[in-house]
């Protein structure tokens, strides 16, 4: 058998193309498995795996770095967005946070596409087959005990992480009425959920790391230009091979399927001539299928970062202190909780209304009460904030967990080398704003107005030329503040949407021989962090081609 050739052709080394390939190959080892992945294989470097490796890796030579256009609802910003180019992509970037989305975001993507596998209950299979859980024989029935990731709390990492804030900021949502909730990670998210990692023994696990690459052939440095055609099966043309920029060629004789993220997939389909007629006929790209939806429906967890001054930064509360002298401090990110919550009613309500009369369309699923719309973190760390590291500052992190906000992703040209025109549209509907505002106002009740919260935060630290935020801000300043500061989480998704490119097989409309198995393909948003919803994702694709679905 020839190099170049390949039962299968997996085009992006990522998270979940690594996954993929390893549960084909251990699947029908007789399969020859061809992953190209254009940046390096970084395995040898220990930041891949360790906790500075989590706060340095973005915006290294292991990252995309991608620019978006500017962006006129967050006061004409360029926005970075982040996506890993390395053998393991966003795993290797990502902090190791694990956190599924609730059960009802599932049974939406399972609706709007029409089939029942894309559910919770549908998915919840392969979400267990990628778990190795701390807790699984607490609820065997959600959680996995036998899958490749190990999942674990704070805790459990290590008897001796035990963190100084973790009950103050546990009492300070307490005493805004919010629960614990000890099965944050089997279907409802909302209330105070145990923060979970995809930490072992102390090290991060990237999946080309964590899933066996064993008998796969992996070609590094490998940037793909365009698919190849054959049009022998009439009417619909066959995914052949694979065109990279360098020249050399790799022909598949099974499938092709695309997992280089959710800005190189659309823009590969495009290159490839999968997409939008005129857009195609613009840059002189020959049209295989006519497909306007390619790269639509960008979304992305918008978020709201905020620093915060500890009352007392010698009790060593925060990273940096020399009172973390202890090595199980760094086993994981230095947080305790995740906080999900909705939007009161009546404010939801009136945005949604907003938006209609906007022409933009809303989703009334939202309004159900247990729907979870913003997530808030509290980091002991002040992260990515131009503040020393030294004990003194904590952070906060308040997510859009549902944005309704779509953008785009488009081609400029017909070179593989040009970056595609990336327009996030963050912060478009007023739904969106009422959660973002509604979540940041919670953050400072939580911190600022409540005995367990103040009693350890001095007050928020503004940036410059900011008022400062507590609970009792305006919306206009904290709508301003949003506009000026917010960013992405690096979660985006969407834009070669299921059911409208890809089919519920992940087929792509239009063509044989040709699937994409990566966040691109995400119909709606997903609550939690994606890796949780990746993982399932590719276990669930990799079932479906091994049964030749």
């Amino acid at each position: 058998m020839a190099a170049t050739e390949a039962d299968y052709i997996i085009v992006g080394g990522g998270l979940t193309g690594c996954a993929l390939a390893s549960r084909l190959q251990q699947g029908d080892p007789s399969l020859a498995i061809l992953v190209l992945e254009a940046g390096i294989d970084a395995s040898d470097n220990p930041q891949t795996r360790n906790l500075e490796g989590a706060f340095a890796l973005a915006g290294s030579d292991l990252d995309y770095i991608y620019h978006t256009l500017p962006q006129s609802n967050t006061a004409d910003r360029v926005h970075t967005i982040t996506a890993g180019k390395v053998v393991g992509g966003g795993s290797i970037l990502n902090y190791g946070g694990w956190a599924r989305g609730d059960a009802q975001d599932y049974d939406q993507w399972a609706a709007t596409v029409g089939d029942d596998r894309w559910s919770y209950d549908g998915l919840l299979p392969y979400f267990r087959s990628s778990e190795d859980h701390f807790q699984a024989d607490q609820n065997p029935g959600h959680r996995g005990s036998h899958g490749p990731i190990r999942v674990t709390s704070v805790l459990e990492s290590d008897a001796l992480r035990k963190y100084g804030l973790r009950e103050p900021v546990k009492l300070a949502w307490e005493e805004l009425g919010l629960q614990q909730n000890p099965r944050g990670d089997c279907g409802s998210l909302i209330g105070i959920c145990e923060f979970l990692e995809n930490w072992k023994d102390g090290q991060r696990q990237p999946s080309n790391l964590a899933y066996s690459m064993k008998g796969i052939n992996v070609i590094t440095g490998a940037v793909a230009h365009k698919i190849t055609w054959s049009h022998d099966r009439e009417p619909s043309p066959t995914a052949s091979g694979i065109l990279l920029t360098d020249g050399r060629q790799f022909r598949a004789r099974k499938e092709i399927i695309l997992t280089a993220g959710t800005v190189r997939t659309p823009q590969l389909l495009m290159l490839s001539g999968i997409g939008c007629n005129g857009v195609l006929s613009r840059h002189g790209i020959p049209v295989i299928h006519d497909n306007p939806e390619v790269g639509k429906n960008y979304f992305d967890h918008f978020a709201h970062f905020q620093l915060w001054k500890l009352r007392d930064p010698e009790k060593g509360l925060s990273m940096g202190t020399p009172r973390w002298d202890n090595p199980a401090f760094y086993k994981g990110l230095p947080c305790d909780w995740a906080v999900n919550e909705g939007v009161p009613p009546l404010l939801l309500k009136a945005a949604l209304q907003a938006d209609a009369a906007r022409g933009k369309a809303g989703d009334e699923s939202l309004m159900k009460p247990s729907r979870c719309l913003v997530e808030t973190m509290v980091v002991y760390s002040p992260v990515g904030a131009p503040v020393p590291v030294d004990g003194s500052y904590v952070s906060t992190s308040v997510m859009l967990l549902l944005p309704t906000s779509r953008g785009s992703v488009n081609i400029v040209s017909a070179s593989p080398n040009d970056v595609p025109a990336i327009d996030t549209n963050f912060y478009d509907t007023e739904v969106d704003r009422a959660a973002l505002i509604h979540g940041t106002r919670r953050a400072a009740q939580a911190l600022l107005g409540t005995k367990a919260g103040k009693s350890y935060i001095e007050g928020e630290v503004a940036p410059p030329g900011f008022p400062i935020l507590h609970a009792e801000s305006s919306d206009g300043d904290i709508d301003s503040r949003i506009r000026a500061a917010g960013i992405s989480h690096a979660h985006s998704a969407g834009t070669a949407a299921m059911g409208k490119v890809v089919d519920t097989n992940l087929r792509v409309k239009g063509v044989e021989g040709l699937r994409v198995a990566d966040a691109s393909v995400l119909p709606v948003p997903i609550g939690g962090h994606p890796q949780a919803t990746l993982y399932g994702l590719a276990e669930q694709a990799a079932s479906m081609i091994l049964q030749k679905a």
